[in-house]
């Protein structure tokens, strides 16, 4: 196939999910996603400058001395990432220390930028400075912080509203130390006053001293979870404040290998969640989801219509395709925007939302149809390990729906585009585990596996005529599944003549000198889900010429199975590696050559855990026939199979393809 395998260009962030490196990551300072005591939202405000609260007990850092191990290649070191959050108060201190060890560096460590939410918090700098040597250089200077908006998902039709100060520093040098410190104050009103955070314990650099503070009010209960860690904070208590502290020292930077399931975090870390239970959680999401205003006659006269269709799934069809295709998705995540949904009347109304909106509105017209839904929470990239997690509300960055009906449950995504076909051939991916926003809901729901799986079968058929003459070729697709919804959509939002050059860019790569003598054919099935493409092409010269003798040669080879066979850069794992999921592809390549050729036949397969490989040649009088078939079966090896894996995928690759030689 040669579309875009990753096909879900649908963005999915509607929810602000947790984050684990904001702190870390070069010296961006983005605002931690924590909740603490419930505030009325503050003005939107510009940064000031003043001396932290005195809750704040600020940790002074260590110089580099000569003895330390630096990283091939490491252009800055981390001396101190300090985190202190008071959750009573909603309040975030962040001090941030790096030594400037290269040219690169001074380019990467002279701006600083720090992100927060202006609709609900307020910034405040402390410090800026400069160390060289004995000297303090002062370089906050307010008046040269810029705040601009930089709207970094914009492209994936995200508005959040999120600002950024940006500091660009004077006269930064090999050696210096760059030290800043601000405070990031209050917290989204819509996390009804409970807190979550994340503690980093690892980082993809090294760094000299990891501390992360947390004062929490005595009266109320904080659940920790380790991940991937066995860090233990320090407790001290007093009468009203317990205070953790997870102080770490040399903590070592991880290196993170290729190829990593989307689910997999390598880092070491701690959540804090003030929910007990995902019952709480199902209670919060409750009041967001619960939908109170009345039905517009605009959108009674609709629901109306859809009364009229004749049968019940067919009714779930019409609603779903209208929302998935006439709402069309853009989130303005501002403020409690970023968890609660907008009223389904005015969703309906202005034609847009994200996936909370839309599954809402989904969810609401197919209640008043007598339909029996609800909204799901669920995360598209931790999937099946949220069973991993202490509750929390800040576990989720996606809303689908699960409808209930005749005794069984479909669990469909009103965001997702260009599907057709019957309800139970609707692709959903492997999320694993959701939330399902219903009364009694007290723990997470087993999301089961799709049945709308993808297959693409391709046919390419080439007439060959004399060393000399041309050749043709024709090539027929049949996509289906979640394969067909890619092809939909493609042709759906890119110009023919654009899909037609990148089909023929395609096979250039194989056949140089390649043309299309006709328009490609396309047939979309909907009813069946099943797109069917039909190319045309001559080959002017498809037999290169030899440089060893007097012979030509021409090769035939699947290379859309090839690209699925790509081996790993690290293949000493320590970490699971990432498998191409779900793929099957079936391609028959049939050669009808100018005349007869020595008869063979091979074949083989190719099997493991993670995917299968059949491949069956014959060559018979002037046709020769390759048949090849992958699938995949999981999306990820564990490290301890990682060289068995790959030991199969090189075997696999060594039975695609085949050459003919003409000797002349």
């Amino acid at each position: 196939m040669k579309a875009n395998p990753a096909r879900h260009t649908v963005p999915i962030r509607s929810f602000q999910p947790l984050v684990l490196a904001g702190i870390l990551a070069g010296v961006t300072l983005t605002a931690i996603p924590c909740a603490g005591a419930e505030e009325a939202p503050v003005p939107e405000s510009k940064p000031t400058v003043a001396p932290p609260a005195k809750w704040v007990a600020p940790v002074s850092f260590q110089r580099l001395d000569g003895t330390a191990e630096l990283t091939p290649g490491e252009d800055q070191r981390c001396l101190l990432a300090e985190r202190q959050i008071n959750a009573g108060e909603s309040d975030v201190f962040i001090d941030r220390a790096n030594q400037i060890l290269t040219i690169s560096g001074v380019q990467k460590g002279s701006t600083i930028s720090i992100d927060y939410q202006p609709s609900y918090q307020s910034l405040t700098i402390h410090w800026v400075n400069i160390w060289r040597g004995t000297n303090v250089l002062n370089r906050l200077d307010l008046e040269k912080i810029r705040l601009i908006q930089p709207e970094r998902e914009l492209d994936q039709a995200l508005y959040s509203g999120t600002k950024s100060a940006v500091l660009i520093l004077d006269d930064v040098r090999v050696g210096d130390i760059v030290d800043y410190a601000c405070s990031i104050r209050g917290a989204n009103p819509v996390l009804a006053g409970k807190f979550f955070a994340t503690v980093p314990v690892q980082s993809d650099q090294s760094v000299e001293h990891l501390i992360t503070r947390v004062i929490f009010p005595v009266q109320r209960q904080l659940f920790a979870k380790n991940h991937h860690c066995a860090a233990i904070p320090s407790v001290t208590r007093t009468k009203e404040l317990v205070e953790y502290t997870w102080d770490l020292r040399k903590v070592a930077g991880i290196k993170e290998e290729d190829s990593l399931p989307s689910w997999y975090t390598p880092e070491a870390w701690v959540q804090l969640s003030e929910f007990k239970t995902w019952a709480e959680v199902n209670q919060w999401a409750m009041s967001l989801f619960r939908n109170t205003s009345t039905l517009t006659p605009e959108l009674g006269q609709k629901i109306a219509q859809w009364q009229q269709v004749n049968s019940r799934e067919e009714q779930i069809l019409a609603v779903l395709q209208f929302v998935q295709d006439e709402v069309r998705y853009f989130g303005i995540e501002i403020g409690a925007n970023a968890h609660q949904p907008t009223s389904p009347a005015v969703v309906f109304s202005r034609r847009f939302g994200d996936c909370k909106d839309k599954a809402l509105l989904f969810v609401t017209i197919l209640r008043t149809l007598g339909i029996e839904a609800y909204p799901v929470l669920v995360n598209t990239e931790w999937c099946g390990t949220l069973e991993e997690w202490n509750p929390s509300a800040v576990a989720f960055d996606h809303c689908i729906a699960v409808v209930r009906l005749d005794g069984k449950a479909y669990w469909l995504d009103p965001t997702d585009r260009y599907q057709r076909g019957p309800l139970a051939v609707h692709y959903l991916p492997p999320y694993g585990l959701g939330l399902v926003i219903q009364p009694n809901t007290t723990e997470l729901t087993a999301i089961p596996h799709t049945t709308g799986m993808p297959q693409t079968r391709v046919s390419e058929y080439y007439f060959v005529r004399g060393r000399m003459a041309p050749a043709d070729l024709k090539v027929v697709t049949v996509a289906e599944g979640l394969d067909a919804e890619r092809l939909r959509e493609q042709f759906a939002t890119t110009p023919r003549d654009q899909i037609e050059k990148g089909y023929l860019t395609f096979y250039s790569k194989v056949h140089p000198g390649i043309t299309q003598t006709r328009p490609l054919v396309l047939h979309d099935d909907e009813q069946l889900n099943r797109i069917e493409i039909t190319e045309f092409y001559t080959i002017e010269k498809i037999w290169v010429p030899s440089d060893r003798n007097k012979s030509s040669y021409c090769e035939f080879y699947p290379h859309s199975i090839g690209s699925l066979l790509t081996a790993p850069v690290d293949r000493a794992r320590n970490m699971p590696l990432s498998v191409p999921f779900p793929q099957h592809q079936i391609v028959r390549t049939e050669v009808t050559l100018p005349e007869p050729w020595p008869a063979k036949t091979d074949s083989k397969f190719v099997s493991d855990p993670a995917f299968s490989l059949r491949m069956n040649m014959r060559q018979s009088g002037k046709l020769l026939v390759m048949d090849y078939e992958y699938q995949s079966y999981t999306d990820c090896v564990p490290a301890s199979r990682a060289g068995t894996y790959v030991q199969k995928l090189t075997e696999a690759s060594r039975s695609l393809g085949t050459s003919l030689s003409w000797k002349w």
